[in-house]
């Protein structure tokens, strides 16, 4: 099953699988208010947050796609006061034809970009990271 890695200035746990992530605290049953698209399970992306443990210094999360081909450097605040990591639709892993098995929305964010599919990895920061997110996208 997948799951997300955490690197770069973070010093708690390095990897949380679906199952992990499935069992954390504070899980939203049917967030199609919260989760754009996706409307099944979700969690705060706070609680992925305290487990990866990012160092006080980091102030940007760069959440890349499971391929690598998709990244958005998020300033952290907005990530922990607005960001959900969706995980399942009814009952199962959410489908990769909803954005999953991981897919990030960011309410209230700046541009849908941050609104990452098939999440693999959270990259903590002290600078915002090169990403794959158009300078004005046009949404």
């Amino acid at each position: 099953m997948s799951g997300v890695v955490f690197s770069g200035r973070a010093s708690g746990r390095q990897r949380l699988s679906w199952d992990d992530i499935a069992a954390l605290p504070g899980t939203l049953e049917h967030t199609s208010s919260a989760v754009a698209g996706a409307g099944g399970g979700a969690v705060p992306a706070a609680a992925l947050v305290e487990i990866a443990q990012p160092d006080d210094d980091a102030a940007f999360c760069t959440v890349i796609s499971t391929d690598g081909g998709y990244r958005a450097s998020i300033p952290l605040s907005d990530l922990l006061e607005g960001g959900w990591v969706a995980f399942q639709a009814d009952g199962r892993p959410l489908p990769a034809s909803k954005g999953g098995p991981l897919r990030l929305t960011v309410a209230k964010g700046r541009t849908l970009c941050w609104n990452v599919k098939d999440v693999g990895e959270l990259s903590f920061t002290a600078a915002k990271q090169p990403d794959s997110v158009p300078a004005r996208p046009k949404h």
